[in-house]
């Protein structure tokens, strides 16, 4: 007799009842060769456009289906007006091909890529994406804080190895409740197309990722560069963000910005009634240089974490490497615009070429009272700053201050009580933002317990350098070991787990699963986290030579 799995039967069918999606998914196929008339979406009779494949009038794709682009060497370009993902879809490339979807930038407001709300779930993966006279691809909303105060907008959202360039405007655009957004291994360049040769930068609005108040927006692993304005911001009360290996180079305005300056309307005053820009919002392991502004901005920013970031050249036009801002916020009576507050600021290397390293600003353009860039400390330390045209500037221009006009290193410290373990003197850096050989800052930074690995995704063992980058030390026989459980045995240990030391043993926590795996320097040991028994698994010296021979 045969048996079935009756309680995955049950789950299955009412989690389809639920959802109102086919019992399976339907892989549909595009090619520039295809024909709309004469094909049936299959491999061997794709049709040729995407806006005919996915017209809501004809019905074809479900929930859950994936569309697959074959692009050839040659004949690899899409021509559409704008493609619109109205339920949950796999956009991509054919295996080993490469498509390339082109929007006309002269469209008057015209996206080349939205995903609605209802496409929640959707995923864009190996494509290039060009033209949109507003945004290469766009988050749709339903959410209005006046009307529609229960919608969302288009989340849980993957865009991953993809190009976004030549856009109108901005190359992402992330509305509001457009949560759990994952932006990884892109390369984002080339905003602001619309924008005439000449028209001045206070006239431009074109960033490489503007979130408003979208939570939970993952970037990582990217490269955005030659952007009009802002590498990314994510602002209007945006929570949980965290923005990490990436690398920002050459933008009109900012590098990176932790909140920024947002109408009233956009915010969730339920959650956020004070309106910060940007509450617990994560910057750590990139690289951010040759900006006009600030390297790394914070504006009305609740409890940011800025660690381990590699800053360079920044700040050439004004603001500083390390920026606290204020925010107007329409000018609104009613707005919040409060001050940063409680940011934590680790690890960072900056190097100047004459923009100041850090500034706190304060601003009377709506009262006499001011706006402040900051409230309370600034929460710096074990940061490397340079600047190659002679000492670093520190300016606060909160009243009161006797640095309005800047001063050194060592007046910052005393007049703001941070960066007592800071260090300044020469160093550099290579062109992508990688310690030198025998560098001054490897070995100085403070150990964090959110830094485990660095730009190129190498743990960070013993005492921390300073900066994205890692120059790599000699691995323990404890971190061999933990290194090859973590590739063997993923299920139980994966990677990158959290290193600690508690008594005599060294150890990982892998928060996702609840485990320990430790070492006393003689046996290896796993614990759940919840009894006191430890399960001592074997001897170091056992693991070491199945580590070994494995290559670690």
């Amino acid at each position: 007799m045969k048996y079935f799995n009756f309680r995955r039967i049950v789950c299955t069918l009412a989690w389809l009842a639920a959802s109102g999606q086919a019992a399976y998914a339907v892989e549909w196929f595009v090619s520039p060769l295809g024909s709309d008339t004469a094909g049936n979406g299959s491999l061997a009779a794709p049709y040729k456009t995407l806006g005919y494949l996915l017209n809501p009038g004809r019905d074809l794709v479900q929930g859950g289906d994936t569309v697959t682009l074959r692009g050839p060497t040659g004949n690899n370009v899409y021509n559409e007006s704008e493609v619109r993902l109205r339920v949950p879809l796999t956009l991509r490339s054919f295996e080993g091909e490469w498509a390339i979807i082109s929007c006309p930038i002269a469209l008057q407001d015209g996206v080349c890529v939205q995903i609605d709300p209802s496409a929640s779930g959707s995923r864009l993966s190996r494509l290039e994406i060009t033209g949109g006279n507003l945004y290469g691809v766009f988050m749709q909303t339903d959410w209005d804080s006046r009307d529609n105060r229960q919608g969302l907008g288009a989340s849980n959202i993957i865009l991953e190895d993809c190009k976004i360039h030549d856009t109108g405007r901005d190359a992402i655009k992330i509305t509001p409740k457009s949560n759990d957004i994952t932006i990884r291994r892109c390369e984002i360049y080339n905003t602001g197309r619309v924008y005439p040769e000449g028209t001045p930068l206070d006239d431009k609005n074109a960033e490489g990722i503007d979130n408003v108040n979208g939570s939970r927006m993952l970037v990582e692993d990217s490269y955005i560069h030659d952007i009009a304005t802002t590498g990314l911001y994510f602002k209007g009360g945006a929570e949980d963000v965290v923005i990490q290996r990436n690398r920002i180079e050459r933008t009109g305005v900012g590098g990176i910005m932790v909140g920024f300056d947002t109408s009233p309307d956009f915010f969730d005053t339920a959650l956020n009634p004070r309106y910060y820009e940007s509450i617990r919002g994560t910057v750590r392991n990139n690289v951010v240089r040759d900006t006009g502004y600030a390297g790394i901005g914070l504006y009305a920013a609740k409890d940011a974490v800025v660690v381990n970031n590699t800053v360079v050249n920044t700040a050439t036009a004004g603001h500083a490497a390390i920026y606290f801002g204020v925010t107007l916020q329409d000018f609104e009576p009613f707005a919040g615009r409060p001050a940063n507050i409680n940011p934590l600021i680790r690890n960072n290397l900056i190097i100047q070429n004459g923009g100041d390293c850090a500034r706190i600003r304060w601003a009377n353009e709506i009262s006499e009272a001011g706006l402040y860039g900051l409230e309370g400390g600034a929460g710096m330390d074990s940061n490397w700053f340079y600047n190659t045209r002679g000492a670093c500037n520190f300016a606060d221009n909160r009243p009161g201050s006797p640095l309005a006009d800047g001063g050194t290193l060592e007046q910052w410290r005393a007049y703001e009580k941070v960066d007592a373990s800071s260090l300044s003197g020469v160093i550099s850096v290579t062109a992508d933002g990688h310690l030198l050989p025998g560098s001054p800052a490897i070995d100085k930074g403070e150990t964090l317990s959110l830094v485990t690995q660095d730009i190129d995704k190498q743990p960070r063992r013993g005492a921390n350098d300073i900066g994205a980058d890692e120059v790599p030390g000699p691995a323990t026989s404890a971190d061999r070991v933990m290194d090859w459980a973590e590739a063997t045995l993923p299920q139980y240990f994966p990677p990158n787990g959290v290193a600690g030391t508690v008594a005599n043993y060294s150890y990982r926590y892998y928060a996702s699963v609840g485990l320990y795996l430790a070492t006393d320097g003689l046996r290896v040991i796993v614990h759940n986290g919840r009894e006191w028994n430890l399960l001592d698994v074997g001897s170091l010296s056992s693991f070491l030579a199945l580590a070994a021979a494995a290559g670690f």
